[in-house]
């Protein structure tokens, strides 16, 4: 019996690498191994990604969840400017013994392989790691929401975090087109 789970996992990665799908290599193993997750094929990596409701591990019994993006067109408060933003709705569940604070995470994000900034829009809710100055207690929540600016045309957004900005390596949240 392993030798036909075998020769079925060579088949189909040789499906999916035949495909262009092997972009599972933009996620980094460490991640994926800190997670306890086992190697997902790309095509359900890039999909789990783009879904929403993904909930990633911080460490130390911190979990992040993430929100399917959404569009959304900034005010003229907004800062910095941009035609066009995609928020995501985020909630940090602390099932640690200590405090946490959302201050320490770090954003980083790509618009078509281009960084891209962190919209604040208050007037739209959108306060980003900045709004969300509470402290999460332990077996508590914390709902808050941070949007990019994108270019006003649909195209590839990735979204990673660090659970502190001296983190070694960023957790992917985010990849699929919007």
């Amino acid at each position: 019996m392993p030798v036909v789970r075998l020769a079925v996992a060579a088949c189909v990665l040789l499906v999916l690498t035949a495909c262009g799908a092997g972009h599972a290599a933009d996620i980094d193993d460490s991640v994926r191994q800190s997670l306890g997750a086992p190697a997902p094929t790309a095509a359900a990596e890039r999909s789990d990604l783009a879904s929403g409701g993904l909930v990633r591990s911080l460490g130390e019994g911190i979990t992040l969840t993430v929100s399917a993006p959404t569009s959304f067109t900034p005010t003229d408060t907004a800062y910095p400017r941009a035609a066009r933003a995609v928020a995501f709705d985020l909630v940090i569940d602390n099932g640690s013994d200590t405090v946490y604070r959302p201050a320490q995470l770090s954003f980083v994000a790509t618009a078509d392989g281009v960084a891209t900034d962190q919209v604040i829009d208050s007037t739209q809710g959108y306060t980003g790691v900045v709004g969300a100055i509470d402290e999460v207690l332990p077996s508590k929540t914390l709902r808050f929401a941070v949007a990019f600016g994108v270019p006003g045309k649909p195209c590839v957004v990735r979204v990673a975090v660090r659970a502190a900005s001296s983190a070694a390596s960023a957790i992917p949240i985010f990849d699929g087109t919007v």
